[in-house]
C-alpha cells in the first residue's frame, strides 16, 4: 500500500547500529540518509573499512501476495572462488599481521585468497543460521531460512557477508508489521542476538584451539 523499502531498511539498520554501538562495536554504515548508494560502492565501503563482517538489510517482494517470511542469503558456491582469488591477489593487499607474505608470489597470494573466500563463505552461513534462529524465537512470522545467491554485495566483499530479507512488502499483513516501530525494533533485536551468538561461538572455537 505504498510503504517504501528504502525507509524500512534504513530504520532497521539504524536501530541495529545503535544496539551494536551500545556494546562497543564500531559500525560503518553504507548510508545514513535517503541517498542511493550503488552496489559496487557498498562493497568498496565494507572492504575499505576492513570490516569483520558485512550485513545488508532489505525488504522483499513477490508477484504472489500470499508469500511472506524472513530469509537470509550468503554467497553461492557457484561463485568461482579461484577467479575471485586471482583478481584479489593482483589488486588487494592481504592485510595479514605477518610480514612473511609481503613478497609472496602471485600464485601463493591467490591460494591464500582462495582459502579466505572459502572460510568467509562458511562463516557467512553460520552467521545467517544464528540470526534466523533468533528471528524464529522473537518474531511472529514465517522463517524461510538461509539461501545461496550470487548478489554483487555478497560476491564482492572480502569478509563474511549476508543479505537479510526482513519480510515481504507485497504481503499486506507483513507490510503492516513493517510499518510498526515495535516490529522493526524486534527485527533489530533478533539480528543483534544472532550476531552475539555467532561471536560467542567464534570465541569458543578459538578457545578450543588453544
Amino acid at each position: 500500500t505504498g510503504l517504501k523499502e528504502k525507509d524500512v531498511n534504513l530504520d532497521i539498520a539504524k536501530r541495529l547500529a545503535n544496539r551494536l554501538r551500545a556494546q562497543g562495536v564500531e559500525v560503518v554504515m553504507t548510508r545514513t540518509t535517503d541517498k542511493f548508494i550503488p552496489l559496487g560502492s557498498r562493497v568498496h565501503i565494507a572492504n575499505d573499512a576492513r570490516a569483520e563482517f558485512f550485513i545488508s538489510i532489505h525488504a522483499n517482494a513477490s508477484k504472489s501476495r500470499n508469500v511472506s517470511g524472513f530469509e537470509i542469503y550468503y554467497v553461492s558456491p557457484t561463485v568461482n572462488d579461484s577467479t575471485r582469488a586471482s583478481y584479489a591477489a593482483r589488486n588487494y593487499n592481504l592485510n595479514l599481521n605477518s610480514s612473511c607474505f609481503s613478497g609472496s608470489s602471485l600464485n601463493l597470494k591467490a591460494i591464500l585468497w582462495d582459502s579466505i573466500f572459502n572460510y568467509n563463505r562458511a562463516e557467512s552461513a553460520y552467521l545467517a543460521g544464528d540470526i534466523c534462529r533468533f528471528a524464529g524465537n522473537n518474531l511472529n512470522t514465517r522463517i524461510i531460512g538461509i539461501k545461496e545467491a550470487r548478489f554483487e554485495v555478497l560476491r564482492g566483499t572480502r569478509m563474511p557477508a549476508i543479505l537479510i530479507e526482513v519480510g515481504f512488502l507485497s504481503n499486506y499483513k507483513e507490510e503492516q508489521l513493517l510499518r510498526e516501530g515495535f516490529y522493526r525494533e524486534k527485527l533489530s533485536e533478533s539480528i543483534m542476538e544472532g550476531i552475539e551468538c555467532y561471536v560467542k561461538n567464534v570465541k569458543s572455537k578459538e578457545y578450543l584451539k588453544k
